[in-house]
């Protein structure tokens, strides 16, 4: 088995966790066995994963140790009916919520609630004494068991949490430090129970080298796509376990130094504890030549792969529209999405229909949105939210942009090249310049150049033939990142780490 090793998987997707989908949608094809594994207590995980196409493909360290890793049942409890015919309780329902009120006669004793309206997916139950204090919470898988149970102290802090089985069996015990004049703080998981004994861990680290060990069969590979608290845990395993790591950024904090400049903490332990790292993939032969001239000695382990890879798409060339720009991005300060809208306002004057979506999420939406009603922009400015396909938007797309210091690969890019939209990108590192071809199926400008971006955006505006000759030169060159190619690539990556 290929285990994709994330932090988590929520319900909106960062780049990292869509390459990794993407990966196992590869690896399947290519007869290749692939799961992800997610490190967090995610209580619908199964739900996430299902809404992105990969039903039963993931699962957490807490689902290994609650035995329900291989377990998609969904079971509905009839949680209202069994308080009410069952138990002889009454049930308050709360007004524009999903919320309800239990009562035992005049006692109030639990407050649950839904994730429906239907009051069928339980997401939680308060108990209560009789002074209205919370005494603790049940916690509910989406799949329908009780899966953890929050256990506070008198100050309402928590003093425990422990992790059940579908039969309610105790598996798994986080300990705090309930001090009434601190936050509750983790001080040590016990394993319940597992293969005959208990397990004490005084640290996250230990705690996942254990379930890291207790999962790997002879023949499995671990690929960690988050390493900034996986590396370490990864590299103390056992010497039978096999792990590549994959670089899905930059790795230097400065791109104008990336032969000195210091190596950004997600891939420092990594790089500075490299032996037990069969591999380190990264995205971009570019990204490959700069690692090598920095570490020579890693030579043979830095490999590269695109992080994305394309398949036929069926294109229908009227539905595709003059005046549609895209941007596929979060709206974190690294994508500067602020340039794009700061360029369409210079450009509504000789375009006044132009519009520029924005599909993505963030922290920097405030701004942007503030940007757009001070300079009456809602015509031409629309945020779009985070959509899981964009299939029929790239159909419509015109131009796509990308104004960002840095990227990894830019998978966005490589998507909107497969459906025919061309791409004007800031010539950074790195990405843009292994998927764009100046003034053949994009723009490669430099980074930050507004008077530049404006030009080519302005040009491409102005002239539909360019649109389609763009266009075209978009379809045949994403071509070069085939399905075919890139699984080529992982083969070979994992035969030769397999037969070390």
């Amino acid at each position: 088995m290929n285990y994709f090793i994330d932090e988590n998987l929520g319900s909106k997707l960062t780049g990292i966790e869509k390459a990794q989908i993407n990966r196992i949608h590869l690896f399947e094809q290519g007869g290749l066995a692939a799961r992800g594994v997610t490190m967090h207590y995610n209580t619908q995980l199964h739900l996430y994963a299902d809404s992105f196409d990969v039903h039963g493909r993931y699962f957490s360290m807490y689902d290994f140790f609650q035995g329900t890793k291989d377990d998609e049942e969904v079971v509905d409890r009839g949680w209202i009916d069994y308080w009410e015919n069952v138990c002889h309780f009454r049930v308050q329902y709360l007004p524009k919520t999903t919320d309800v009120r239990i009562h035992d006669g005049d006692n109030f004793r639990m407050y649950a609630h839904f994730m429906d309206k239907d009051y069928k997916t339980l997401d939680y139950v308060n108990y209560f004494d009789t002074h209205h204090v919370k005494t603790m919470r049940e916690i509910y898988d989406t799949r329908g068991f009780c899966s953890q149970i929050v256990y506070l102290t008198n100050k309402q802090k928590v003093a425990s949490k422990v992790y059940l089985n579908r039969k309610g069996e105790r598996v798994m015990e986080d300990l705090y430090d309930s001090s009434p004049d601190l936050e509750s703080k983790w001080t040590q998981t016990v394993v319940r129970n597992f293969r005959g004994r208990d397990y004490f861990f005084d640290s996250q680290t230990a705690l996942r080298t254990f379930f890291f060990n207790q999962l790997y069969e002879d023949g499995d590979l671990y690929i960690s796509d988050r390493n900034l608290k996986l590396a370490e845990p990864l590299d103390k395993t056992d010497d039978r376990v096999k792990i590549c790591g994959v670089i899905h950024s930059t790795h230097a904090q400065k791109q104008a130094d990336v032969a000195n400049s210091p190596i950004k903490s997600h891939y420092r332990y990594m790089i500075e504890h490299p032996d037990h790292f069969s591999k380190i993939i990264c995205s971009t032969d570019y990204q490959r030549r700069d690692l090598v001239n920095r570490f020579p000695d890693l030579k043979d382990k830095f490999v590269a792969i695109p992080v994305g890879f394309t398949t036929p798409v069926e294109i229908d060339p009227s539905k595709r529209l003059t005046n549609r720009v895209m941007c596929v991005a979060r709206f974190s300060p690294e994508k500067q999405i602020m340039q794009q809208a700061e360029v369409i306002k210079r450009l509504v004057p000789e375009f006044p229909d132009v519009e520029l979506h924005l599909f993505g999420y963030g922290k920097g939406e405030k701004e942007l949105r503030d940007f757009v009603a001070k300079n009456h922009l809602e015509k031409n400015i629309i945020f779009r939210g985070f959509l899981n396909d964009l299939s029929e938007e790239y159909q419509k797309g015109t131009v796509s942009l990308l104004t960002s210091i840095e990227e990894g690969f830019s998978l966005a890019t490589l998507e909107a090249q497969n459906y025919g939209v061309p791409v004007i990108s800031y010539d950074i590192r790195y990405g843009p310049r292994e998927i764009i071809d100046d003034n053949v199926n994009g723009f490669l400008i430099k980074p930050n150049d507004q008077d530049a971006l404006y030009e080519r955006l302005r040009r491409v505006l102005r002239s539909p033939q360019l649109q389609k000759t763009l266009s075209a030169q978009s379809v045949k060159l994403a071509q070069r990142f085939s399905e075919k190619a890139v699984l080529k690539r992982w083969e070979t990556v994992v035969d030769d780490v397999l037969a070390e």
